[in-house]
């Protein structure tokens, strides 16, 4: 016998074994631990300290082997404590793999705290999947760690190509990025290499340890005995992420949380079923029904989608010192050359990106799962919308939005929607002017105003300003910036403070549309501005609840939380237009409605809305409004085959590249 078998009968340990180990320790510290103080890791020191321990411990302090005995004379208790280092091992994992996907994919960079320990649960839940599957600790995490490296290089370079993260809905779409991917060329970068190392040492360190515990040969009894672990894991998971929360604010950027987190919280509305009756004969018979028409104006257009402005007095009865946009009220009773009425739209408090979505494409939000960010999940590439059709008309396209470039994926869904430039918080001089710490209205308008000064000879400018200055929360001081103007009166004096900041706020919006229409009604060439709020703001909810309390009779709870979805538009002209007052319309209809009334082309697809605007006037995610006055909820779709049809056209434009008819989509 030579005299290592000699010296591991004795010891129970083998020497080379050891060194082995001591080595691939050594070689993973020198790998993964410098991540850990990478990105915004590097300014959050507790956090890096519990990934460490949580990374080494279980490598360090391992069980006793099998062979060892006080595991051969206490074998339930030593059970037990390879439980609890199975348990130990998978959060280790769990760590492991949050650090090495978000080092390769974005350098460690997460801006919410709460999102590592939202993304290190997530790997928790998929390493108890895996360690329930096969029954075997090092099996478990191989594969676990192979699903977490998949996702992290598929996601570096899907981000790479595309500047948007890998979504489950891409599958579906896997054949045409085949296509693309082939005038793509895939780096081999450091990042990835290093990630891949280190997990691979990581599984190796885990696989040298010997110290399975065999109850049956048999592999259900393995699995069987791996079930208190899967349940104590489960347990963690669920237990941490009610902690923690689930919450995703989708106008954030996917970089504010972890990739697993995002990816897995973005799944539940990442595929929308094909319409019944879906075809392409269907979509070609509704395209020789409805074919656009000519228009005789060719106007400067520019569009204003109000951060959360609304007339809360159109939800109920409300007393305030003074009315809090008079300039807006002024032009919804009749002016010349106005139209004006209320808006509904698909979401409150939040969601500004789905009401640009229902404008810009005319596609409704009723269509699609409830609470999903199209932008973010549906839109991956170029698709005809009210901005490629301008285009085509010779239109100069420019997006505004003064705030931060990287909300809602706005930089890649603009480029795909055809605007010629896109402006944001950086293109705003220094001492743009400033409502709380937002550009104000006025500030935004001003850069309309340069735009069209400098806008190239002949030709028609249109302008999509996305807005910020009446953004939440409300409850801000002001430091001189701010003066609150408005406030409640009568009963609810000085019980709702931010509602008295709100609508403040709401009066500064006001004026700036005062300087808007009044710089336009002096400008010689035909110009149009269609204004209306994206939702209504995030208040609180016992002051809505005040509000509706008097119409709870009168209406039921659905048609009561469609008052919530209602603000206000118009549509005003320096030319002559029709006027029209105290209009109901919904916002995947109003695009259509403004080029008609305008008198601007019009697509097929307009055309097709306007006629399914005339049966069904309001539409929106929670249902629909009839001209009759009768209500159906989205769960009870009135039967309407042009309804059908809208729907079947909406479905092409977003997810049938293949047949649908771009030309048909734009004027």
């Amino acid at each position: 016998m030579s005299i290592e078998h000699k010296v591991q009968n004795e010891t129970g340990r083998n020497p080379y074994r050891i060194g082995a180990n001591v080595l691939l320790l050594v070689a993973f510290f020198l790998l993964f631990h410098p991540l850990l103080s990478r990105g915004s890791l590097m300014y959050q020191p507790t956090i890096s300290h519990w990934l460490t321990a949580g990374a080494f411990v279980p490598l360090v302090l391992r069980p006793w082997r099998r062979n060892h005995p006080f595991a051969e004379n206490h074998t339930r208790l030593y059970a037990a404590v390879l439980l609890v280092h199975d348990v130990l091992l998978f959060l280790s994992a769990a760590a492991v793999s949050l650090i090495l996907v978000e080092y390769m994919v974005k350098g460690c960079v997460i801006t919410l705290k709460q999102s590592f320990f939202q993304g290190w649960i997530c790997y928790v839940a998929v390493y108890a999947a895996a360690y329930l599957i096969c029954g075997n600790v090092r099996i478990g995490v191989c594969l676990g760690m192979a699903i977490s490296m998949i996702h992290g290089m598929i996601d570096h370079y899907v981000m790479l190509f595309r500047g948007t993260p890998v979504m489950l809905s891409d599958i579906a779409a896997i054949g045409t990025a085949a296509n693309v991917s082939k005038g793509y060329s895939a780096p081999i970068e450091l990042s990835v290499l290093r990630a891949a190392a280190a997990a691979v040492l990581f599984c190796v360190s885990v696989c040298l340890m010997q110290r399975s515990f065999k109850v049956h040969k048999r592999w259900y009894f393995r699995r069987l005995f791996s079930l208190p672990c899967v349940l104590v894991l489960a347990f963690i998971a669920y237990t941490g992420i009610q902690t923690v929360g689930t919450g995703l604010a989708f106008w954030q950027s996917s970089r504010q949380y972890s990739e697993i987190f995002y990816f897995l919280r973005c799944a539940t509305s990442s595929f929308v079923k094909q319409p019944e009756g879906y075809s392409a004969d269907s979509l070609s018979d509704a395209q020789s029904e409805f074919t656009g028409k000519q228009g005789t104006k060719t106007p400067n257009l520019i569009v204003i989608m109000n951060e959360s402005f609304s007339d809360l007095g159109s939800v109920g009865a409300l007393e305030t010192n003074e009315d809090p946009m008079p300039y807006v009220h002024k032009l919804m009773q009749g002016q010349e050359n106005t139209i004006s009425g209320q808006l509904t739209v698909s979401t409150f408090g939040g969601g500004t990106a789905n009401t640009e979505l229902e404008f810009l494409t005319g596609d409704s939000m009723a269509f699609l799962p409830y609470n999903c960010s199209a932008y973010q999940v549906f839109i991956k590439s170029e698709m005809p919308n009210l901005t490629s059709g301008l285009d085509s008309l010779g239109y100069q396209t420019a997006a505004i939005h003064p705030y931060l470039s990287t909300s809602w994926n706005r930089t890649n869904v603009y480029r795909f929607f055809g605007f010629e430039a896109q402006y944001y918080q950086d293109d705003f001089a220094a001492d743009a002017g400033r409502v709380r710490d937002f550009i104000s209205d006025s500030a935004s308008y001003k850069k309309i105003f340069e735009l069209y000064e400098s806008k190239r000879e002949n030709t028609p400018l249109f302008v999509f300003n996305v807005t910020m200055q009446n953004h939440g929360g409300y409850d801000w001081d002001g430091d001189g910036y701010f003066d609150k103007r408005i406030c409640l009166t009568g009963e609810e004096q000085d019980k709702y403070p931010t509602v008295d900041q709100y609508l403040s706020l709401v009066r500064y919006s006001d004026d700036a549309v005062q300087e808007l229409i009044s710089y336009f009604s002096k400008v010689d060439e035909p110009t149009a501005i269609v204004f209306f709020g994206d939702h209504q703001p995030n208040l609180p909810e016992d002051f809505y609840n005040t509000l509706l309390e008097s119409q709870r009779g009168d209406l039921s709870d659905a048609e009561l939380r469609q008052k919530k979805m209602v603000t206000p538009f118009f549509i005003w002209a320096n030319y002559d237009i029709e006027e029209q007052t105290n209009m109901q319309i919904s916002a995947n209809y109003l695009s259509a409605y403004a080029l008609n009334a305008l008198g601007c082309s019009t697509s097929g697809f307009d055309q097709m809305r306007l006629a399914l605007q005339q049966q069904i006037p309001v539409m929106n995610v929670n249902g629909y409004h009839l001209p009759d006055g009768s209500w159906y909820p989205q769960s009870e779709q009135p039967e309407n085959d042009l309804l059908n049809d809208y729907h079947h056209a909406e479905y092409a434009q977003i997810f049938d590249a293949k047949n649908r008819s771009d030309e048909w989509y734009t004027p």
